[in-house]
């Protein structure tokens, strides 16, 4: 008789769950990201999520044998706040989300200026200041103008060589450029777009800022596959619990938080990353539940298996409401961090009390 300790019998769980959980929502995603752009469109996937949902669109494709280009982006709220940080148009997002504490931790944790950083940009009367957003929005942005030279200085080593690594994937080329995210409110996309100057698409699972949009002079466009105009709060399920689809479809490595040219070749580039939480720390299990998942992709695409939005909502619905409909063995890759919000790491299953 095989043991519950058996790899194998491990392997095979966690393979299941992926297959079940997983395999629908990236076919459904894959299958309608063919559906609405042209063979020769090539597509930017983003950030941690950008990871497992670009190898998902690829398994897809090579079921159907399409030929279609995709490039996986390294990029973060976070570190697009801090390029951005000298730029007044990007406030109106990095400054969004509630804050209380002093001037130094909101530069320390939103825009991941390190201390040094910090010390040399501000004087200490400042950085010792308590604020709190969004009440003293008024305030802040005021001493950043103030301090527009000096941050500039700041973020001129990381700019020129994310824009030089932008440019070797072909973003930089791209006269739209077509972005690919879990969602919801396209706040990664308002802020390349800012960055770029260029015209985006975001083309996410759910989006709650569907439509086009003018954002520094330059249409944005956000489509959403699954659910438009919803909002976290608003009871839509598969929204309101996307923790759990966010926990599972992560990189290897933590937040993108930095970027330098490499010592040794300038053509090439060293990334910087923050801390890893237990998904990542797990990521062979996490490998295992996506395997599964691909797997499905794969014979979605080759045998042209599609399904609707409601058979997928019914699907989620079942799995994010019913605490004995995730395997035990799986809860602890269900963390994700979230520390632009002040939140740290939160674990999916916990929060929402699906623990057995």
């Amino acid at each position: 008789m095989e043991s519950i300790a058996d790899p194998k019998v491990s392997q095979a769980r966690f393979s299941s769950f992926g297959t079940s959980f997983m395999g629908p929502t990236l076919s459904f995603f894959s299958q309608n990201l063919v559906k609405s752009t042209s063979k020769n469109t090539t597509l930017f996937f983003l950030a941690r999520e950008g990871y497992w949902l670009e190898k998902a669109y690829q398994k897809y494709l090579s079921g159907d044998a399409s030929q279609r280009n995709s490039q996986y982006l390294l990029v973060s709220r976070a570190f697009l706040f801090k390029l951005l940080l000298s730029d007044s148009r990007s406030y109106e997002y990095s400054l969004k989300s509630n804050f209380t504490g002093s001037f130094f931790d909101l530069m320390r944790t939103r825009f991941l200026l390190s201390n040094h950083e910090i010390e040399q940009v501000f004087d200490t009367d400042i950085t010792q200041e308590l604020v709190y957003l969004p009440e003293d929005r008024k305030k802040i942005i005021a001493t950043l103008t103030d301090h527009k030279t000096q941050l500039d200085n700041v973020i001129a080593p990381i700019k020129k060589p994310y824009l030089a690594y932008l440019a070797s994937l072909g973003v930089i080329s791209q006269s739209t450029l077509h972005l690919v995210d879990l969602g919801y409110s396209g706040t990664i996309q308002s802020l390349l777009t800012i960055l770029l100057n260029k015209d985006t698409v975001g083309h996410y699972l759910i989006s709650s800022r569907p439509g086009e949009h003018q954002i520094a002079d330059k249409t944005v466009k956000m489509k959403g596959y699954l659910k438009e105009g919803v909002k976290l709060g608003d009871g839509y399920l598969p929204l309101d619990r996307s923790m759990f689809l966010e926990s599972l479809l992560t990189a290897p490595f933590g937040q993108f938080r930095g970027i330098r040219f490499n010592g040794l070749d300038n053509k090439k580039f060293d990334f910087y990353y923050g801390r890893k939480v237990s998904s990542q720390r797990y990521f062979y299990e996490l490998e295992q539940v996506m395997q599964g998942a691909l797997e499905y992709c794969f014979l979605s695409g080759k045998n042209a298996i599609e399904f609707s939005a409601n058979e997928l909502e019914l699907l989620l619905n079942n799995y994010l409401s019913k605490p004995n409909m995730i395997p035990r063995c799986t809860k602890h890759i269900f963390d994700i961090d979230d520390d632009v919000t002040g939140n740290g790491t939160v674990n999916a299953l916990q929060f929402f009390g699906l623990t057995s």
